[in-house]
């Protein structure tokens, strides 16, 4: 892809993020409305809170990203803030769109397949910002061949953690007892699946975690050695 292209697709999904943003900021308007203040949700006041801090700071990550990919269009760290960013807003998105139909009954359609859905897009902006962005910063390469491994086992994980949720069945809470639409009934199994897949994608961030530690220590010791 010339830098021209990558440029001209890095900018335009920063644009596609904060169309997103502001859908998204739609829908949480609409679904406050619908909630009285005694609602699970808390005061008015510490659920706007808690939505500004829990997505504004997701802006950045489009912008940042696309300031990397529009200049290094070969190096996945751009391209990953951009995919962050992009999914953590769609993500919350569908939360807020359940919300809504959830507190106006009838008022949405799909409400069930949303609901169910939104079960695992968290898992995709999660995995990549705190595996994969934490294997491969700051040059876009593994520390070494060592983490290969990992790299491919928590690509695993995660798809096979984003199975589990989604076809796990049961019913889907606030649903007034719904079962899950995708959900496999002769598979109860899959539950317990979800559970383990769930410790070993934390398993997997911690490792990745640990990786950027040792690739700074490595680093501040050859520096020290010159």
């Amino acid at each position: 892809m010339s830098t021209r292209a990558a440029s001209w697709l890095a900018w335009s999904l920063a644009g596609l993020s904060l169309a997103a943003f502001i859908a998204d900021v739609v829908l949480y308007v609409l679904a406050r409305s619908a909630h009285d203040a005694h609602s699970t949700w808390g005061t008015a006041g510490a659920a706007d809170v808690r939505f500004v801090v829990l997505n504004v700071p997701f802006l950045t990550f489009p912008i940042v990203g696309s300031l990397i990919a529009s200049r290094r269009p070969r190096s996945p760290i751009g391209w990953i803030c951009l995919a962050v960013g992009v999914l953590a807003i769609l993500s919350d998105m569908s939360s807020q769109y359940t919300a809504y139909g959830i507190a106006r009954p009838g008022s949405v359609p799909f409400l069930a397949t949303i609901f169910a859905l939104t079960q695992w897009t968290w898992v995709l902006p999660v995995g990549l910002l705190g595996i994969y962005l934490l294997l491969l910063f700051p040059d876009g390469r593994l520390p070494s061949r060592r983490w290969r491994p990992l790299a491919w086992l928590s690509g695993a994980v995660i798809v096979l953690l984003g199975v589990a949720n989604v076809l796990a069945p049961g019913p889907l809470t606030d649903l007034g007892g719904r079962r899950n639409p995708f959900g496999l009934e002769g598979a109860p199994r899959l539950v317990d699946a979800g559970v383990v897949f769930g410790l070993l994608f934390g398993g997997c961030i911690l490792a990745s975690a640990v990786s950027l530690v040792l690739r700074y220590r490595r680093c501040g010791e050859t520096c020290e050695s010159r």
